[in-house]
């Protein structure tokens, strides 16, 4: 064991830690994700209250929850980087911090701007929350059982953090107010961060290198336009405009590649991608995030639209998938234990495969059964599929890049959420625009099962990958 001016070496397990010490400091890596996956859903259905209540322009209320993603996704190798280099502990601290402060900032927001501003500050902190807490946990907890243990853990607390804010977010503006789905973080915030402060150790690389400040404004950009882009794509947005802003984004990526191929210490060593099956990974991350994305926003229209559910019987619609991804991550790393981690991927991709396919079969009356049998089964296998691809994502990763390798794992996904909802509602409002538009019986549930079928395909696409990472895992 590797000790360093009191910090431990990401490459082995934290020195003798007790069982209760290590347990808590996963409780505190737990409750700071639970709430970067809560603050993406939980004012969903706050918007409309927010909006009135502040006088926002009917074309700017979407950047309530957009600000929040975009600021998310282009912090999130830069946060990543940082945290490796300056300690993932203080970082994680630090960002919890300025979490609480923008949450109370936004929360007592007298204006559109003010509100926007602190949802920016926000998803910046959480920009840097996400990765270091990835690292916290990939660094003092050693590749093998416990590690995937752990990891199961944390993919079930994301899914219940996203499905949490979906139903607290409508308890919460029912019977409180709007601005309580924002302050609701701040006690969350206070317990955690006194409680790492306290349990978890510090972590980062050996030697310091200098921070690639050019990469980290590229990869910024770059991601901001691209997710911008993506999210903003679809009826009544311009193509033109849409196009434009995803090849300046992809101009910016393309630079960004040539800059660290260049660069002496790179925010993001393009080795990465050569270790184990990371870069497999991560696109199994990404196709998983896209199918996922644009079915909870499918489904979101489905049961307030035909169904005639309200925001709160929508919220609380998606519960049983919620419990089931926070029992099947609790058990997840057994099964990685039992079989290869590709075969266990495989089962998850096709247990997703098989629930997400039923929802092509969605009826025009009464299909609140088949919603939560179909998203109960797709949570089960898409949960198994999450925490496999994780484990994949930072096998063989070495300690200094722990942080990083979260950081890319992180935004594979929001990318493929972006990319799914853009994609997928595309085809659902082309499908309907051709039978007649929304007025037309039944158009509209049609294109949502064409929306759907694409969806399934896209899971299914993730199988060979999984099966071509085989000889590419490092054994523990």
């Amino acid at each position: 064991m590797t000790r360093e001016s009191g910090t431990i070496d990401g490459t082995q397990a934290a020195p003798a830690a007790l069982p209760t010490t290590r347990a808590l400091g996963l409780l505190v890596i737990c409750a700071a994700q639970f709430l970067v996956a809560l603050d993406l859903s939980i004012v969903n259905v706050a918007v409309p209250a927010m909006t009135r209540e502040l006088g926002f322009d009917p074309g700017s209320a979407g950047w309530v929850l957009s600000a929040y993603a975009l600021a998310f996704a282009a912090m999130l190798l830069l946060g990543g980087r940082i945290a490796d280099l300056y300690g993932r502990k203080r970082v994680f601290v630090t960002s919890l911090l300025v979490l609480g402060a923008a949450s109370m900032l936004a929360g007592a927001a007298w204006s559109p701007t003010v509100l926007i501003a602190g949802r920016v500050l926000q998803g910046l902190a959480a920009g840097f929350i996400a990765p270091s807490a990835l690292g916290l946990l990939t660094a003092s907890i050693p590749e093998g059982p416990q590690r995937e243990r752990a990891l199961g853990i944390s993919g079930a607390v994301l899914s219940t953090g996203f499905v949490s804010g979906m139903i607290g977010g409508g308890l919460l503006t029912e019977f409180l107010t709007w601005r309580w789905t924002i302050f609701i973080n701040v006690p969350v915030v206070i317990v955690a961060a006194a409680l790492a402060v306290r349990w978890l150790p510090e972590s980062r690389v050996r030697e310091r290198s200098k921070l690639d400040v050019r990469g980290g404004l590229l990869s910024a950009g770059a991601m901001m336009l691209i997710v911008y882009a993506l999210e903003e794509a679809g009826p009544g947005t311009s193509w033109v405009s849409t196009t434009l802003l995803l090849a300046v984004g992809v101009g910016l990526v393309l630079l960004f590649v040539l800059c660290e191929r260049r660069s002496s210490s790179p925010l993001l060593p393009l080795s990465l991608f050569r270790i184990g099956a990371v870069g497999r990974a991560n696109l199994v991350g990404m196709a998983m995030g896209a199918a996922h994305g644009g079915m909870l926003i499918i489904l979101t229209l489905y049961l307030q639209q035909v169904l005639g559910y309200g925001a709160l019987a929508t919220g609380l619609a998606f519960a049983l998938s919620g419990t089931v991804a926070i029992l099947t991550g609790t058990f997840t790393g057994r099964f990685m234990q039992r079989w290869p981690l590709d075969r266990v991927m495989l089962f998850g991709i096709a247990v997703t495969a098989l629930g997400y396919a039923g929802l092509i079969a969605l009826p025009e009356h009464g299909g609140l059964w088949l919603v939560l049998v179909a998203t109960s089964i797709d949570s089960f296998g898409h949960i198994i599929v999450v925490v496999a691809s994780s484990v994949a994502a930072n096998n063989g990763v070495p300690a200094d890049h722990k942080a990083v390798a979260g950081a890319v794992l992180n935004t594979s996904q929001q990318l493929g959420i972006a990319l799914g909802v853009a994609v997928l509602t595309s085809v659902a409002f082309a499908v309907t625009a051709a039978q007649g538009g929304a007025a037309a019986p039944g158009a509209m549930v049609d294109g949502w099962r064409w929306a759907l079928a694409l969806g399934t395909l896209v899971i299914l696409s993730a199988a060979p990958l999984a099966i071509a990472m085989r000889k590419k895992l490092r054994t523990s």
